[in-house]
């Protein structure tokens, strides 16, 4: 049976009011799952985090996404490595690498597919500013030399790197259905045109709510779709601290970082119940 399985972010916990992640994190932990988490993200970059983290969360019977930056395939092969002995449900990568042109960035993702072949757990390519897959025109670009490439759906940074407006143009609602359907996870984070990262409880942004959760929506419908009869999809929460979260002048957050998240993980689950739902005859 298929499932969705929500995560929060780990680095979305990070200066949380509450929560202190050097000195307790088996308390942190033990929070996020008390609100229903189905486990968390954890970056390897932190050796003594990620191990701390696999422990307490297999200790919970939770799952975990492991995520990884890479430069080239030695990186990848280590974190594979690592992911794998740490028991991660599946590993996230960010391609730091930004090669300019689309032949060259096939190329490494080429090498990178025939590493990841012999991985016993999913590897997934992040959308992300400032990596490979910088943008969604080169990224479709990618897509069509790399129609299988599997992609972890961060969409709020495209939003942002093409400074869309509302209502979405049509090119770009086709280049965001591109890239949907060839993502196997997602990240969740709501933003402007012009903010990586705005309040969804603010009035003046429910638009972009709206029209994230349709991409949202769609991506479960897709992944529906194309997935086997028992496959896990995840959907993570990743409410990013400043500067991703916006602050005033004395540097205080303007939202909740941790009430929003909550709301996304009950926001994910009421989109998955309106798509695997049988509608009455």
């Amino acid at each position: 049976m298929r499932r969705l399985l929500v995560y929060q972010a780990l680095w979305g916990m990070e200066n949380l009011p509450g929560f202190d992640m050097e000195a307790d994190m088996d308390g942190v932990l033990a929070r996020i799952f008390a609100e229903g988490f189905d486990g968390v993200g954890v970056s390897l970059m932190r050796a003594d985090r990620a191990e701390a983290v696999a422990r307490a969360v297999q200790a919970h019977g939770k799952s975990f996404e492991a995520i990884g930056f890479v430069f080239d395939r030695a990186d990848l092969a280590r974190w594979i490595d690592r992911a794998q002995e740490l028991g991660a449900h599946h590993l996230n990568i960010q391609i730091m690498t930004r090669p300019d042109r689309v032949s060259d960035a096939v190329a490494l993702l080429a090498e990178f597919g025939a590493e990841a072949a012999r991985a016993s757990i999913p590897v997934n390519y992040e959308t992300h500013r400032g990596r490979l897959t910088n943008d969604a025109l080169f990224t479709c670009r990618i897509l069509d030399e790399l129609p299988d490439l599997r992609l972890t759906g961060d969409l709020s940074h495209y939003p942002l790197a093409h400074e869309m407006p509302l209502p979405v143009p049509a090119a770009d609602l086709a280049r965001m259905s591109k890239i949907i359907r060839n993502c196997w996870a997602f990240h969740g984070r709501v933003p402007g045109s012009h903010q990586i990262q705005v309040s969804i409880r603010a009035p003046q942004h429910q638009g972009w709510v709206d029209q994230m959760r349709a991409w949202w929506r769609e991506g479960f419908e897709s992944w529906i779709a194309r997935s086997g009869p028992d496959a896990d999809l995840t959907f993570m929460p990743e409410l990013g601290p400043p500067h991703y979260a916006i602050t005033d002048l004395d540097g205080r957050e303007l939202s909740d970082r941790w009430a929003e998240a909550l709301m996304l993980k009950d926001m994910a689950r009421g989109i998955w119940a309106e798509v695997t739902t049988p509608v009455a005859a």
